[in-house]
């Protein structure tokens, strides 16, 4: 499950990397960063998108995603693991998903923000607001507290 939850993180390292006036296009940057998200964001089942929601408001996310797997009825953890493996994909740059990221992060990668943490947590806020990026918002917020334990 651990292993899962890794590639995650690649989302906390793209917000981190946007260098430059970056504060003032948080909407377009969220905007970007939800359409690379759009058809995971269908696609991904009630109960993985309520796992990831749990996950963002944990203090402990990777603790708190295991645990509520461990809740799902062994059908659904299958399907829900399956899905959480599909996530690997944010790390292949040759994925659709990894080749829109990797394309967010070179449009804004001349960027630069004074506060990376409230950036990211404004680019959140900005996905928890536009309607079907609710998921994505999750996703980042995961990722983000499982790099700032590493710190």
């Amino acid at each position: 499950m651990r292993k899962n939850v890794f590639p995650i993180l690649a989302i906390a390292f793209l917000i981190a990397s946007c260098k430059g006036s970056a504060d003032k296009k948080v909407p377009e940057i969220a905007a970007d960063y939800c359409k690379c998200f759009e058809k995971l964001e269908k696609e991904m089942s009630d109960e993985s998108k309520k796992l990831f929601t749990a996950a963002g408001n944990a203090a402990d996310p990777t603790k708190t995603l295991e645990e509520e797997l461990l809740k799902l009825d062994e059908e659904t953890q299958g399907k829900v693991g399956i899905e959480l493996m599909s996530l690997g994909e944010l790390e292949d740059e040759s994925s659709e998903m990894g080749s829109c990221i990797k394309g967010v992060e070179k449009k804004y990668g001349k960027q630069y923000t004074l506060d990376e943490k409230k950036f990211a947590n404004n680019i959140i806020k900005e996905l928890e607001a536009k309607p079907g990026c609710s998921f994505t918002a999750s996703l980042m917020k995961v990722g983000l507290k499982v790099e700032e334990s590493k710190k």
